[in-house]
Parts: C-alpha cells; sequence; structure tokens
C-alpha cells in the first residue's frame, strides 16, 4: 500500500512539473497532479487488489 501511495505521489509531481513548465499557471499544475495521483493510485490499488486476491 505505501508503494502505491509513494509511486502515485512520484506521478502527480512529475505531471504537476510537466505542466507548469508548459506555461501552466500553478492552479492548471495542481489539478494536473491532483488527476494524475487519483488515477495512477485508482489503477494501482486495483492490481493490489487483483493480485492479491
Amino acid at each position: 500500500m505505501l508503494i502505491a501511495v509513494l509511486l502515485s505521489l512520484v506521478a502527480a509531481l512529475v505531471a504537476a512539473i510537466i505542466a507548469y513548465a508548459t506555461g501552466g499557471r500553478g492552479l492548471k499544475a495542481v489539478g494536473w497532479g491532483a488527476g494524475t495521483f487519483l488515477g495512477s493510485m485508482t489503477l494501482a490499488l486495483s492490481m493490489l487488489t487483483i493480485l492479491l486476491s
């Protein structure tokens, strides 16, 4: 579980940095980071559920 959270945080940070570097403002970068975190966390938890069941 901890690995899933950490991987999702790294993915969100990378997405936010890319969004900010391409000319987006702060709120756009936060939105991209939050969306990426939500998506990657959902995928990671789904995979963990499938693998552990």
